[in-house]
């Protein structure tokens, strides 16, 4: 609390500092520009005065890239060209940087804009459900002229963000030379998959001598073959000891394999026209398709299928040891071999128009566009073999990080047939269709510089579609799918014993046959049903308007403003009268009902940005705001699905409020010279309304004991423990930035930055996800007229990460190492060689305690090589 009294006291000195400058200025003092000319510089440290420009001539806090440095770090896509700005934290699922949080805020809690505009954004991964993070694994670096990231508010920009916005600008054509080249080619490389394969870009853009129209186009293709190497216990049940007292043991024992082939082909159009001095025309579109076909191999050892194991040893309430009967006994363990082959393709697109209009005091815009995007699984094949046999497990650290004995050897197939087989398709869908008018006066009334005001209409909506067919195994033995061991170096670097390292695998294609040739008779359903907890619908209805004052004087600048947003929301699914989760065909569609849920709400978001421009070289910024940030769409549907013999159940809650926060923010810098400033900014976020996942009793129908089959019966519904997102809770996020970036002798030069965040929540239970306390990067670099070289070295600190299976999951700190090397043989052609993940980085998760494995993975170190042409 003293801090936020601290920068509240600060931001009524600030105002008071206002009036003492409209003061000066009526008696004449002179305009800021004088004392602050913008800086010009060209060669090879251009990029990074231009980023340094950006954020001190910004209004409000604003960090930025430039397009030149991002093709200078060894980054393959803008997730990770973002990592190296200070108070922004990645998550590399899958070895890539995916997902962003900015300053210890859960990644749905940011807001990514191209060109200020929502792209639409889906997901492969099946798990992953429909919320408001942005896919950054779909955006190459090249495509992006500029990143910057707003970490405080202005009026005039977007609301949804409580961590900070990015803004992704796409390159123009006339601000570039009037015919410009770029092109590239690498081939990279994976060291634990073992494949490599190639990667290919190019620009051209061209403008008329009059540099009143020019067009432009990109496109980007990169191709991976990534392989994820992982033990995993999937959850921690409590269990009843011998004794009476209960623990919590590993739900089971994992090995698991992760096979992908990423390709992502991707291309930009920009059409840019200035038929006079006063009108301005851009065309912008974007078009991204990516495949993420893959195949996720898991023998897991199933604790669980028994309960409490014999001889268990336990460990400060964990069952870390403990072993289950052999085969041929009523009490047999069982081991469980999942393949899941599954076919996923990503496609977005995005249009945008953009007028702008200037007059000698009157400025406005106009801009229109629309945005889709299609994902999630088209086609997943699902069979589980099952295999009874003794097994003994071991995960208190004496042998390793986990270690399994079994009776019948890892790489036997005795015994061992398909006891599970499925199809499910589960296609997501995002769209948004945005209009806009923004007008800026221009004034010179005393302080005030200008007035802003402007009003925009989007309307959002998201789906996802789900449907099940059921095949029976008809306990087929598995020798007919293994398509042959695990690969060489599998696990290595994760110590388990050989037993979870050696054993057959199962072909996709094998697999895939398999389904594809049963007959109808082999089928437990006629065709594809309705699985009808995870099909919904969340649409937005938004309307914006606000006004910004812009003020500005010698040594003082800044705005204030208003913005005004009213949200309507709809929320759609199906169920059955009954209480079934299946749909037609299964359940006719007379007994299935429409729920169509509505909601609506106001906000009112002021927001105030102070900059001092204390001498020619320091810069001092205050900010206050009032932000939001809306649930997921995941979290706002329907959705509600049913465990009949626990009486449990999960749903969503369309009845959420938004995120709602008060935030504050004070930063100081100092530019040392051109290419050289250090930082230091501290802020404050109170977060009300926070989303978190709460257990309450209603009354639900249980089909257990109300069949379906009864006929001319009534339904009698039973109390559930049900368990949802909810409003109520509430957290803060405290913290400062330091930041240095610039030269330290001659041609070698450093960018560091290190975040601190605290957060705390009102119920000690509900930590806030992906809040790291500690993170920081270091780049030191050398460039010359010849060679341009950069290592990055990143540290984050760990972090609550999500709850699984009902298990609190704690990410364990990560490091990451990666390098780049540029030679230009000429001024047109350069030779490149980048590395990522140098330290081949283990990314560990626990449950409460380190020694308590959760999963650790192994993604591999990539490394890349190529050639770069500019004209």
């Amino acid at each position: 609390m003293q801090f936020k009294k601290m920068l509240m006291r600060g931001t009524v000195s600030a105002i008071a500092m206002m009036a003492v400058a409209a003061t000066a200025q009526a008696q004449g003092a002179p305009a800021s520009q004088d004392t602050l000319d913008e800086i010009v510089v060209t060669g090879i440290r251009a990029s990074l005065v231009q980023s340094l420009n950006t954020k001190r001539f910004a209004d409000a806090i604003v960090d930025a890239i430039s397009a030149e440095d991002i093709g200078k770090f060894p980054d393959k896509n803008v997730a990770e060209s973002l990592s190296h700005l200070p108070g922004v934290q990645v998550d590399r699922d899958f070895g890539e940087g995916e997902r962003v949080a900015i300053r210890g805020t859960d990644p749905a809690l940011n807001r990514t804009l191209l060109n200020g505009q929502t792209v639409a954004s889906t997901d492969w991964f099946i798990l992953d459900a429909p919320g408001r993070t942005f896919n950054y694994a779909m955006l190459a670096p090249e495509v992006v002229g500029q990143l910057e990231v707003y970490k405080s508010p202005e009026a005039r920009i977007d609301e949804g963000s409580i961590g900070g916005t990015v803004i992704l600008h796409t390159r123009r054509p006339l601000d570039l030379d009037p015919l410009t080249l770029n092109a590239s080619l690498e081939y990279g490389y994976n060291d634990r998959s073992e494949k490599g394969s190639p990667n290919a870009s190019g620009l051209i853009s061209w403008a008329n001598e009059a540099s009143t129209f020019g067009i432009l186009a990109s496109v980007t293709h990169q191709e991976q073959k990534i392989r994820r190497d992982g033990f995993e216990s999937l959850g921690y049940p409590t269990v009843t000891l011998p004794d009476g007292s209960t623990a919590i043991m590993p739900n089971v024992i994992n090995s698991a394999l992760f096979e992908q082939k990423r390709e992502r082909t991707g291309g930009t159009l920009a059409i840019q026209a200035r038929p006079s001095d006063n009108l301005e025309i851009n065309a912008t579109g974007l078009y991204v398709k990516g495949t993420y076909d893959n195949l996720n191999q898991s023998r897991y050892y199933f604790n669980n299928f028994r309960g409490t194991p014999n001889n268990p040893v336990v460990r400060d309430g964990v069952v870390v040891g403990g072993s289950y009967s052999n085969a041929g006994t009523d009490t047999a363990g069982l081991m469980l071999l999942d393949a899941i082959a599954r076919e996923s393709t990503i496609e977005t697109y995005a249009a945008d128009l953009k007028l702008d209009y200037t007059g000698d005091m009157l400025k406005a815009s106009f801009q229109g566009g629309y945005t889709k995007s299609t994902g999630g699984t088209k086609q997943q094949y699902f069979g589980e073999f099952e295999q009874l046999t003794g097994y003994s497990f071991d995960i208190s650290g004496a042998n390793g990080l986990a270690a399994v004995t079994p009776q019948i050897p890892s790489t036997s197939n005795q015994a061992t047939t398909l006891g599970f087989a499925q199809l499910r398709q589960q296609p997501t869908s995002d769209e948004e269709t945005y209009a806009q008018a923004d007008f800026t006066r221009d004034v010179e009334w005393g302080l005030l510089s200008a007035i802003r005001f402007g009003a925009k209409y989007r309307t959002h909506e998201t789906t996802q579609d789900a449907r099940l067919r059921r095949v029976n195994g008809a306990a087929t033995p598995v020798d007919g799918f293994v398509g042959g061991s695990t690969p060489s170096g599998y696990l290595d670097g994760i110590n388990v014993n050989d037993t979870m390292k050696n054993w057959n695998t199962i072909s996709a294609d094998k697999l895939k046959d398999w389904f594809m040739g049963r007959p109808a008779a082999g089928y437990v359903d006629a065709s594809y049903f309705d699985y009808l907890p995870s099909q919904f619908a969340v649409s937005e209805d938004i309307w914006a308007a606000y006004t910004q004052l812009n003020f500005q004087t010698e040594g003082f600048r800044g705005n204030a403003g208003l913005r005004y947003v009213h949200t309507d929301q709809t929320s759609q699914g199906r169920r059955d009268t009954l209480g079934g989760q299946f749909g037609p065909p299964i359940v006719p569609e007379t007994q299935i009902e429409l729920i169509k849920l509505k909601k609506s709400y106001d906000d009112f978001l002021p927001s105030i940005n102070l900059t001092f421009d204390l001498d020619s070289s320091t810069v001092l910024r205050l900010s206050g705001s009032r932000v939001l940030a809306r649930a997921n769409y995941a979290d706002l549907s329907t959705f509600l699905e049913t465990n009949n013999t626990l009486r449990t159940a999960n749903g969503g809650n369309p009845d959420l409020d938004p995120y709602r926060a008060n935030a504050f923010d004070a930063s100081i810098e100092y530019y040392l010279d051109k290419v050289s400033l250090v930082s230091a900014t501290v802020f404050y976020k109170d977060i009300a309304n926070y989303i978190y996942r709460a257990t309450s009793t209603e009354m639900l129908i249980n089909t257990d004991t109300n069949p379906l089959t009864n006929p001319g019966g009534t339904t009698v519904p039973q109390p559930f423990e049900v368990s949802r997102p909810r409003n109520g809770g509430s957290a803060e996020i405290k913290g400062f930035e330091l930041a240095y970036r610039g030269d330290v002798y001659g041609n070698f030069g450093v960018e560091a930055s290190y975040t601190f965040a605290d957060s705390e929540t009102a119920d000690a239970s509900v930590a806030l996800p992906f809040s790291s306390k500690h993170s920081f990067t270091l780049t030191p670099y050398y460039e010359d007229d010849l060679i341009s070289a950069r290592v990055t070295y990143s540290y984050r600190s760990k972090y609550f990460r999500e709850v699984n299976r009902a298990t609190a999951v704690i990410n364990d700190s990560y490091n990451q190492l990666d390098a780049s090397l540029t030679f230009n043989l000429t001024e047109q052609i350069a030779l490149t060689a980048q590395a990522q993940n140098l330290l081949d980085e283990t990314q560990y998760q626990y449950v409460g305690n380190r020694d308590v494995p959760f999963a650790a993975y192994k993604n591999g170190r990539r490394f890349f090589g190529g050639v770069r042409f500019s004209y």
